[in-house]
């Protein structure tokens, strides 16, 4: 079964369940309002939301605290087969497979290649169950346009498009790909370019913590240029994804 179900958990973070796999993206907000329950349906993981019956792997793009909670290790005490793909920069003693910048590893019948970031660890792609998935991490266009001197600029622009070289050809069927509304104006350049480019099945945009209304207008903008996208509204939220459903 060539689908999958996606689950926003907040910035940065998503888990994305097909057949045999349960994938989850660099989780680190493990916190819910006062009142609420803590499940995935809020936006938070345990390990009861851990599938028993499936693969779970655990993906950690960088080092950075909005996209690494060291609390996703004790998720192994209830689930001890779950597995961990970390960037060669994350600082734990933990066990998990390091991944650097351009290698491949296959991991539990998943594909994973990583790919550069214009600023820490690695961007992944991962093969799951006949699916192609890509997470940026913080690969992305960090122009700061409004703040920045010319020549920063150009030197952001070219480390972008570097990066990008290396996925030149490289069909994806889902893709999420930061949208930080702190860099103000052309905020979503490096999102729309990379759109553009690869052409995804479907762009899911993140990085924008409580900002949520700057995904929805990027998922909008988007649509009109027949590019599929979808942004989450909430922590929770979810889509159902199968690329047959576009023939």
């Amino acid at each position: 079964m060539k689908s999958a179900h996606i689950t926003y958990l907040y910035h940065s973070g998503f888990a994305v369940e097909t057949e045999h796999h349960f994938l989850v993206f660099d989780y680190y907000l493990d916190e819910v309002p006062r009142g609420k329950r803590r499940c995935i349906d809020e936006g938070v993981i345990t390990a009861a939301d851990l599938p028993q019956e499936k693969q779970v792997t655990v993906f950690v793009s960088h080092n950075h605290g909005d996209h690494f909670n060291p609390v996703i290790f004790k998720w192994r005490k209830e689930h001890p087969h779950v597995e961990y793909v970390a960037a060669s920069d994350v600082r734990t003693r933990s066990k998990c497979v390091r991944m650097a910048p351009y290698e491949h590893i296959d991991l539990g019948g998943l594909g994973i290649d990583t790919y550069g970031s214009t600023d820490a660890g690695v961007s992944f792609a991962v093969q799951a169950d006949g699916l192609s998935l890509f997470h940026a991490g913080d690969l992305n266009l960090w122009h700061w346009i409004e703040e920045s001197t010319p020549e920063e600029v150009k030197w952001a622009k070219r480390a972008f498009l570097k990066e990008l070289e290396h996925l030149k050809g490289v069909h994806f069927d889902v893709a999420f790909f930061p949208v930080d509304p702190r860099m103000g104006r052309g905020h979503d350049a490096g999102a729309a370019h990379f759109a553009r480019t690869l052409k995804p099945a479907l762009i899911i945009p993140m990085h924008f913590e409580d900002k949520i209304a700057t995904g929805t207008a990027f998922a909008d903008k988007m649509m009109r240029a027949g590019q599929l996208a979808w942004a989450p509204e909430m922590r929770g939220d979810y889509c159902d994804f199968d690329p047959d459903d576009l023939a």
